[in-house]
């Protein structure tokens, strides 16, 4: 459970991105683990997007905590910017936008840090250095290709990690793998805001969003439409936000 008195890490203020993300607003908290809940077509992945760069904003305000503990205002146009203050983003799609398939573990896990393992145009492999997330691969060199989803996702996350992103966003972190798998993401995540990552997680289910959420960011129809903190969290509470629109 995250302090109530943590600092922010991230503020988001009326952001607007096309008819899916409007006038968004919400604040992120050192080791918070921020749960993004709402039906199918809500905004949430497209909140994660203009947030991340991958689309462009209309307008709205991002401010990120820097070293010296001070919110400032960040111009975030690129997913290179949003990698840059220290931002990762695990798309929903692992196999389309988180690895390279036909890449190996390594390789995979260097991509958001490339410039630390290289050599002018060549790869330094004795500066390589993959992050222990209990992958089940017989050596750094197998191809994503051939690994499980859970073990895919687990490639992702190391990728992040390696670059030492401080903010995380996990968009469907266990979709389309096992129980198994699942449960090891969960501990994961959980060992990530003890240690003081911040986390926004977006989720389709209700059971996930429960258990792993410090707080719950609702949205219907491109807003936001609850701010609920777990410990008044219900099903009914959820779906209520979720199905009625604010002005």
């Amino acid at each position: 459970m995250v302090a109530p008195d943590a600092p922010v890490v991230l503020k988001v203020e009326n952001l607007n991105a096309g008819k899916m993300v409007q006038n968004v607003s919400f604040e992120l908290r050192k080791g918070e683990i921020l749960g993004f809940s709402g039906l199918m077509g809500a905004g949430r992945t497209e909140t994660a997007r203009a947030l991340f760069g991958a689309d462009p904003k209309q307008s709205g305000k991002i401010s990120i905590r820097g070293k010296d503990g001070q919110l400032r205002e960040v111009t975030i146009n690129s997913p290179q910017d949003a990698v840059k203050y220290g931002i990762g983003y695990l798309s929903e799609d692992r196999r389309r936008y988180g690895c390279v398939v036909q890449k190996s573990v390594t390789e995979n896990t260097t991509l958001a840090t490339m410039e630390e393992f290289t050599s002018g145009i060549f790869i330094n492999k004795s500066k390589e250095n993959v992050k222990e997330l209990a992958t089940k691969t017989p050596n750094c060199e197998q191809l994503v290709v051939n690994l499980s989803g859970g073990n895919q996702q687990k490639v992702v996350i190391a990728k992040w990690l390696t670059r030492d992103s401080e903010i995380l966003i996990f968009d469907e972190p266990t979709r389309g793998i096992d129980v198994g798998a699942k449960n090891e993401i969960y501990k994961l995540m959980n060992r990530l805001a003890a240690e003081g990552k911040s986390i926004i997680m977006i989720s389709s289910e209700m059971t996930e969003v429960l258990r792993m959420s410090d707080r719950i960011i609702v949205m219907c129809e491109g807003k936001v439409t609850g701010n609920i903190d777990i410990s008044e969290a219900t099903q009914e509470h959820i779906m209520n936000k979720a199905t009625r629109n604010i002005d």
